[in-house]
């Protein structure tokens, strides 16, 4: 049967998109903890974490594209691999986990994760390579079963004490390795319905807009107020997808 939205379901995934698209192409992470906990107003738990995943590759592919020069590959990339050997495991969980308990799963650790991004550290963590790899394999777990996580990598990637191009490229790389495994792996398991390409036709041109004034404001903006902005919409919407899951038990 063919799948037709209605107006509440094409607009919510439209702007779920748009502003995950947008936050991630200024900062080079995030548009799993945007799109998340507002897709999931319409969608279930799985809908939302295969679209949002692989419109994500697609502006991960984008961004790296404009700034690979940047990429600090000798030092990204074990923890890439590390994350690409958890995502078999998150295939799993996403294809046989319980709808409600995913989505109040999700909305925990959107929150966790978005107060953890207010953390700052002045140096680099001891066994930095080691707890790197221990952090990629997590977060390979987390971030294509909840379409969060990503900010676990972003906080060590803080440590660094990078330059702030260089933080965002190093991130889109990770993501970029990660999504695409994750996406061969939805692939594999059948996880790609009429209804979820669907939803992806209809979300690539606000994902573009989202993208381009992303592109937009790098550089342009403060960054600690943006962040302020950005991490109060993802706790504020996670919060309405939590008590909607609670109250629904």
């Amino acid at each position: 049967m063919e799948f037709t939205p209605g107006w509440f379901e094409t607009v919510i995934p439209a702007l779920a998109l748009f502003f995950g698209s947008l936050v991630f192409s200024a900062t080079g992470f995030g548009i799993g903890m945007i799109a998340t906990p507002i897709m999931l107003i319409a969608y279930e738990p799985q809908t939302v974490i295969v679209v949002s995943g692989t419109v994500g590759l697609g502006v991960g592919l984008w961004i790296i594209s404009k700034s690979w020069r940047d990429i600090p590959f000798s030092q990204i990339l074990p923890i890439a691999i590390a994350a690409v050997c958890g995502v078999p495991f998150a295939v799993a969980i996403l294809k046989t986990a319980d709808s409600g308990v995913l989505s109040i799963g999700i909305a925990v650790l959107i929150i966790l994760f978005a107060v953890g991004s207010f953390v700052k550290f002045e140096k680099e963590i001891p066994y930095s390579t080691p707890v790197g790899i221990v952090v990629g394999f997590v977060v390979g777990v987390l971030l294509p079963t909840s379409g969060v996580a990503g900010s676990l990598v972003m906080l060590y990637l803080m440590t660094k004490n990078w330059e702030r191009r260089t933080v965002r490229a190093a991130m889109a790389f990770f993501l970029v390795i990660l999504m695409l495994s994750a996406v061969i792996g939805f692939a594999v398991a059948g996880l790609y319905t009429p209804q979820r390409l669907t939803l992806i036709g209809i979300v690539i041109v606000p994902s573009l807009a989202g993208l381009a004034l992303g592109a937009m404001l790098v550089g342009r903006i403060n960054e600690r107020m943006f962040q302020y902005i950005v991490i109060g919409v993802i706790i504020v919407s996670s919060i309405v997808v939590l008590s909607q899951e609670i109250v629904g038990l």
